[in-house]
C-alpha cells in the first residue's frame, strides 16, 4: 500500500459557464491535460508537483487556462506537441496520442486547444470553447 505522490491542484471556481458539446470528450480532454500537467510537474526535482486552473470567458467563449510548474514545453517541441504520436515520454509512458486526440476533439467542438510556455515557468494550455 504505497502512498500517493503529492500533486497540488489550485482551481478558483468562478460563474458557471454553458458550453454545447459531449461531456465525455470535453472531460476526456479536461483529464488528459491535468495527467499531462501532472506528468510534467513530476519530472522537475525539488518541487511538488502543482497545476493552476484559472478561468475567463467573454460574450462569445469560454476559455480554461492550466499551467503547471513544470519545466515547460522545449522551443523544438512547441510547433509538434499536438502531432499525432509525437511525445517527450519515455518508451512506454505515451503514445503520443492524448494531445493530437484532445485538440481533434476541442476542434469538433469548434474550439481551439493551444500550448505555450508561461512567463513564470512551466507549461500553459488554453482550452478555449464557444459559450452556449
Amino acid at each position: 500500500k504505497g502512498t500517493a505522490p503529492a500533486f497540488e491542484v489550485h482551481w478558483t471556481p468562478g460563474p458557471p459557464m454553458h458550453v454545447h458539446g459531449s461531456a465525455g470528450q470535453l472531460l476526456q480532454v479536461v483529464m488528459n491535460l491535468v495527467q499531462n500537467a501532472y506528468d510534467a510537474a513530476s519530472a522537475r526535482a525539488g518541487a511538488t508537483p502543482a497545476l493552476w486552473i484559472t478561468t475567463e470567458s467573454d460574450a462569445a467563449s469560454v476559455r480554461l487556462h492550466f499551467r503547471d510548474n513544470g519545466p515547460g514545453i522545449a522551443e523544438a517541441h512547441l510547433s509538434r506537441i499536438f502531432d499525432p504520436f509525437f511525445t517527450t515520454k519515455p518508451v512506454g509512458k505515451g503514445t503520443g496520442l492524448g494531445l493530437s486526440i484532445s485538440y481533434g476533439l476541442v476542434e469538433q467542438h469548434g474550439g481551439r486547444l493551444a500550448a505555450r510556455n508561461h512567463a513564470s515557468g512551466g507549461a500553459e494550455f488554453t482550452l478555449e470553447l464557444p459559450r452556449a
